[in-house]
C-alpha cells in the first residue's frame, strides 16, 4: 500500500509538464479546438514567419500543451511537413522580478546553440555572438574557466543561467549588451539562417523528411512579474509584450510565447492580436454547467482520463473512494495543477488505499487557508455578484476582476452552449469552488439576496 501511495504521489508532480506518457487531450472538455491543431493549420498555411501568442490560468496545463506540440512537430506524418522544435523554460535564464528584454534574446541565443549541439549535431560558428559572450565572460565566469579559453555558443547554456542567481553580474551584461540592441536582433536572425540551413538537412523524431524550419517556443514568459524600471505586474507586462514587441517579432523563425492572461483579457487584448496574429487561450476542464452548476458528466471523465494514465496499473476506485475522488474532482474547478496538489495532498493523510473522504477533505484545507486570508476585502462583492449574475462575464477592463483571473479566485470557462458562433466562443467566469465555500463569500452572497432594490 505505501508503495502505491508512493507511486501515486510521484506521478502527480504539479509542476512538471505532462510527459507523453501521462499527456491527455482534454480539448473537447475544455470547449477549445486542440492547441496542435491549431497551431499547425497556421503553420501550414503561413506565408511568413508567426508570433503566436498562448495564454491561460497558471497551472492549467499550458507547459503540457507545448510539450505535446513539440513533440508533435517532429513527428508529423505526410503530407504534413515536421519542423525543429526548442522548446525554452525561460524560468531557467529569468528572474521573474528582474528582467529586460536583452536577457530573453541572449537567452533564445544560448537554448537555440544548446538545442542544436545536443539534438542535431550542429556546432553554431556565428562569430557576432561568440565575440560578445567573450567580451562579458569575466562577469559569469570563474577565473579558472576564463582561463580554459574561448566561450563557444553551444557551451554557453549553463553559463548564461548563472545570471538568473547574480543581480551584479546580470546588470554588468546588460551595461555592455544593451547599447548594441539595434544589431542584437539582425545578428539573432543571421544565427537564424545559419541554424535554418542546417536543420532543413537533418530529420527528426519519426519524420523522414528533413525539417521545414524552425520553432521556438517561450515557456513561462507569463511569470514574469517585473521589467526593470516599471512596477511590478500589468505595467511590465504591458512593457514586454506591447512597447517592446518588435523585439518579440522581429526574428527569422516561428516563436510561440505565453503571455498573461491579465494582459490578454485587459483593454490590451485587441493591440496584442493586432501586433502578434493567431492567440490561443486554454480554459478550466469544465466540470459543472454554466449557470446550473451541476456537474459535467464529459470535464469529469476526462479528468478521470488525465488521472488514470498517471495511476498507471491501479485503478482510479480501488485508489480512491468515490466520493473522495468526487470531492476534488469538484473544488479543482478542472484546474490540473490544483487537482494534482489535492491529489498529493491526499496520499499524505491517508494510511492505505482506497483514499478515504477524510484525506480528500484535508487535502484542500492549505488552499482555503490561502483563499480565506489573501482575497481583498474589496473582492468579495464583486465575488458575490459574479456568482449572482445570469451570463456570468466579468465587467471588462474592471482591474480587480483581472486580478482574480490572475490569483485564480476566479476561473474561466469557454464551452458554456450557445448555437450561434459569437455566444459560443465568449467566455464565462466561476468563482472558484473553493471560494464559494468560504464565510466570507457566503455573507457576501447573503447581503446582495437582501440588498435593497434600486
Amino acid at each position: 500500500m505505501a508503495d502505491i501511495l508512493k507511486g501515486i504521489y510521484n506521478a502527480c508532480d504539479p509542476y512538471t509538464p505532462a510527459t507523453a506518457e501521462y499527456y491527455c487531450d482534454c480539448s473537447e472538455a475544455r470547449g477549445s479546438s486542440a492547441l496542435m491543431q491549431e497551431f499547425q493549420r497556421h503553420l501550414a498555411l503561413a506565408g511568413r514567419y508567426i508570433s503566436f501568442l498562448l495564454s491561460g490560468h497558471i497551472g492549467c496545463g499550458k507547459s503540457s500543451e507545448l510539450a505535446a506540440l513539440a513533440r508533435s512537430l517532429t513527428n508529423a506524418p505526410p503530407p504534413h511537413a515536421c519542423y525543429f522544435p526548442i522548446l525554452l523554460n525561460v524560468s531557467e535564464y529569468l528572474d521573474d522580478y528582474d528582467a529586460t528584454p536583452t536577457d530573453i534574446l541572449l537567452a533564445i541565443v544560448a537554448e537555440l546553440a544548446d538545442s542544436l549541439r545536443r539534438n542535431a549535431g550542429i556546432e553554431l560558428k556565428d562569430n557576432y555572438f561568440v565575440k560578445r559572450l567573450n567580451e562579458i565572460k569575466g562577469f559569469f565566469l570563474s577565473d579558472v574557466e576564463i582561463e580554459q579559453g574561448e566561450l563557444t555558443l553551444g557551451f554557453a547554456k549553463a553559463k548564461i543561467q548563472r545570471l538568473k542567481k547574480d543581480p551584479t553580474a546580470r546588470e554588468k551584461v546588460r551595461e555592455a549588451l544593451e547599447p548594441k540592441m539595434s544589431s542584437m536582433l539582425d545578428e539573432i536572425n543571421t544565427v537564424f539562417d545559419e541554424a535554418r540551413l542546417g536543420v532543413k538537412k537533418i530529420t527528426v523524431g519519426t519524420c523522414k523528411q528533413p525539417c521545414a524550419d524552425i520553432v521556438f517556443i517561450l515557456d513561462n514568459l507569463e511569470k514574469i512579474r517585473r521589467i526593470k524600471g516599471l512596477q511590478e505586474g500589468l505595467e511590465s507586462q504591458r512593457e514586454l509584450f506591447l512597447e517592446r514587441y518588435t523585439q518579440l517579432t522581429g526574428m527569422r523563425a516561428h516563436f510561440i510565447y505565453t503571455v498573461p492572461l491579465r494582459l490578454l483579457r485587459s483593454s490590451a487584448g485587441p493591440q496584442l492580436e493586432q501586433r502578434y496574429g493567431p492567440k490561443f487561450v486554454l480554459p478550466m476542464i469544465k466540470v459543472i454547467e454554466r449557470s446550473s452548476r451541476h456537474g459535467y458528466q464529459h470535464g469529469l471523465d476526462s479528468l478521470h482520463e488525465v488521472l488514470q494514465k498517471r495511476f498507471g496499473d491501479v485503478p482510479l476506485e480501488k485508489a480512491f473512494d468515490p466520493d473522495a475522488l468526487e470531492f476534488l474532482l469538484t473544488y479543482s474547478g478542472g484546474h490540473v495543477r490544483n487537482l494534482m496538489i489535492f491529489i498529493q495532498s491526499a496520499c499524505t493523510y491517508a494510511a492505505n488505499i482506497p483514499i478515504p473522504l477524510a484525506a480528500a477533505h484535508r487535502a484542500i484545507q492549505q488552499t482555503v487557508r490561502t483563499y480565506s486570508t489573501a482575497i481583498p476585502e474589496s473582492h468579495w462583492e464583486k465575488l458575490a455578484r459574479l456568482d449572482a449574475s445570469t451570463d456570468q462575464k466579468i465587467p471588462n477592463g474592471d482591474n480587480d476582476y483581472l486580478v482574480m483571473l490572475e490569483n485564480l479566485s476566479v476561473l474561466e470557462y469557454v464551452n458554456g452552449g450557445g448555437g450561434d458562433p459569437f455566444s459560443s466562443a465568449e467566455p464565462w467566469y466561476s468563482v472558484n469552488p473553493i471560494v464559494r465555500e468560504l464565510q466570507e463569500f457566503k455573507a457576501a452572497r447573503q447581503a446582495l439576496l437582501t440588498e435593497s432594490p434600486k
